[in-house]
């Protein structure tokens, strides 16, 4: 885990933000941390459509395949009144983490959704069940939203 200090701003990076720096900032923090001891695992918001092929997804998919690294959410987790996208990832070591599952998972509290990661470290699966939550975004619940 890095220090909390006075530059953490540093670690979201806004739609309207400077993408190169971003990249070298990524590349930095993984190369302090990346050991094949342990596995890396970055959850957040990129900012980075993952639902459709881009030169931005293409250069970071660059730096983090360096770091054995790729993302795995493959569905909308941001949902706007026209369009979908999944500027929200997980990105992990398939190769090592071995088994897992991930789910969208509605919380309610903002325009993006959250998603549900669960590691499988060799254990037997169950019957495999899903549930999926649509969103109903009208006056109302825009309003709850503000609130």
């Amino acid at each position: 885990m890095l220090p909390v200090n006075s530059k953490c701003n540093d670690r979201y990076r806004s739609p309207r933000g400077d993408f190169t720096n971003f990249l070298k900032r990524l590349d930095l923090i993984l190369q302090k941390l990346y050991n094949n001891k342990y596995n890396i695992i970055i959850c957040g918001d990129v900012n980075v459509n993952y639902l459709m092929d881009s030169n931005r997804r293409s250069q970071l998919d660059a730096v983090l395949h360096s770091y054995n690294l790729m993302g795995i959410v493959e569905f909308p987790t941001r949902f706007g009144l026209k369009s979908q996208t999944a500027i929200d990832n997980d990105f992990i070591n398939i190769s090592t983490i071995g088994k897992y599952e991930l789910y969208p998972l509605m919380n309610g509290l903002s325009d993006h959704d959250a998603e549900m990661l669960i590691l499988n470290k060799g254990q037997k699966k169950e019957k495999e069940c899903y549930s999926y939550t649509k969103r109903k975004i009208n006056k109302c619940t825009i309003a709850d939203f503000q609130l």
